[in-house]
């Protein structure tokens, strides 16, 4: 567009010249048109022959911890470049120690580099790059930005509260339990031997018992014990009022990677499902070289990311693993507000995979009439359930009158320190 204003004007003038027969004028304007050309052309070589190359230290983070920068650009043409100008783009909350920004005269061969030291204050999926580059003439008369091919993204963890008192083997020790809630027989634990009767599965025959006695016998089993459980996490933008919003999603991935992470010290089983988005879906780590005349122009190519169109819950399956928990933790620090499935429909989706031999533990802002009756219908069907409640007191005294009836345990979860409260004995009844 300015290429095409300095030409208009330049032919503009060269026509005023021939008008008045004045060939000094037109002389000037040929010269102009030519500087004018070979502006353009020398600020398109320069952008054109440059290698970016980037490298970060730690790209998963406690919150507060600190991650190095290093971007090395190469000038791979066999001219000089006069002027280029580099500044890497970062997330602009982030602290920052060192210069994201230099000016540099390049030769041909020739190199320069970039380091800087980034905090990485909050929870999420931040993005760190493109790096802009801008050079033009040496008149000043034309300027090109460009961004560079590749960004790279930095997963920040979430909060985990440590919680000494939150003793799960207080109620259910490590190893064999017995308990009252019968779901599966466990092959692994003989209860007795009895004489078989019609309907006894063939595979539970005794066979030494019934060579030794001439007669069928079978063996019977403890049922298997519930332990560990599922949690699911409701982060549905419309669940929230806008009072505390932010703040109360934190405090929900807050409960749900600590809960996780104490069932996993206890030896227990762990899973999640979440309505949530994932920020890697929707991160674009090869971009598509921009380039532009102006540096709002160049700032608008790089902003914002794509939408996901996912539906189905983002989920790790339940099981007993020492890394499970930081699975989970992983995939927290991804998480973003989503729009798909609330918490009833996530529920009723992921129902024929969810273990029953794990405890539903519901991390939700709200108790909705339609969400106590599926908690309840899934509690009749053989899960136990504890509900999770985050910080919203008048819905955590009509979330105790909907599921009492149904003998659901809720804990309210106010703050970071109600954690340390929890009594194991509600976990999972």
């Amino acid at each position: 567009m300015k290429n095409a204003y300095w030409f208009a004007l330049a032919a503009g003038a060269l026509a005023v010249a021939f008008l008045v027969k004045s060939p000094y004028m037109a002389f000037a304007m040929y010269a102009f048109l030519l500087l004018i050309a070979l502006a353009n052309l020398s600020s398109l070589a320069w952008l054109a022959g440059l290698d970016c190359e980037r490298s970060i230290t730690h790209t998963t983070l406690q919150q507060g911890e600190d991650t190095d920068v290093e971007i090395t650009v190469k000038n791979t043409r066999g001219w000089p470049i006069p002027w280029i100008f580099f500044e890497d783009y970062h997330p602009a909350d982030f602290p920052r120690r060192g210069d994201n920004k230099r000016i540099a005269i390049l030769m041909p061969g020739r190199s320069v580099t970039i380091r800087y030291t980034l905090t990485c204050p909050r929870r999420g999926y931040h993005r760190i790059g493109p790096l802009l580059m801008e050079s033009g003439d040496l008149f000043g008369l034309q300027k090109r930005f460009r961004t560079g091919e590749r960004q790279e993204y930095v997963a920040v963890l979430p909060t985990v509260a440590y919680i000494e008192t939150f003793n799960i083997s207080a109620k259910r020790p490590q190893g064999p339990v017995r308990i009252s809630n019968r779901v599966y027989a466990d092959p692994t634990r003989i209860n007795n031997i009895r004489e078989y009767v019609p309907g006894d599965p063939l595979n539970t025959i005794h066979w030494k018992a019934t060579a030794r006695t001439g007669t069928l016998h079978v063996k019977t089993h403890d049922p298997s014990s519930v332990q560990g459980g599922t949690l699911i996490l409701d982060l549905h933008e419309d669940s929230y009022v806008p009072e505390e919003k932010e703040q109360r999603m934190e405090l929900a991935i807050t409960t749900t990677a600590s809960i996780a992470y104490l069932l996993q010290m206890s030896g227990e089983q762990v899973g999640m499902i979440t309505n949530a988005r994932d920020a890697a879906e929707v991160a674009r780590y090869e971009v598509a070289k921009q380039e532009a005349l102006s540096r709002m122009e160049a700032d608008q190519s790089v902003l914002g990311e794509d939408e996901t169109t996912r539906i189905s819950p983002l989920s790790v399956a339940t099981a007993r693993s020492p890394i499970q928990a930081m699975r989970i933790i992983e995939n927290l620090a991804r998480v973003l507000p989503g729009r798909g499935l609330d918490a009833e429909r996530m529920v009723l989706s992921e129902f024929r995979r969810l273990p029953r031999d794990a405890a539903l533990l519901p991390v939700v802002p709200q108790v909705t009439e339609s969400l106590a009756l599926t908690l309840a219908s899934m509690k009749e069907s053989g899960f136990n359930v504890t509900v999770f409640l985050i910080k919203h007191q008048k819905g955590y005294e009509e979330a105790a009158r909907l599921l009492a009836p149904y003998d659901i345990h809720v804990f309210h979860i106010e703050h970071e320190w109600n954690l340390h409260e929890i009594s194991p004995a509600k976990i999972g009844q």
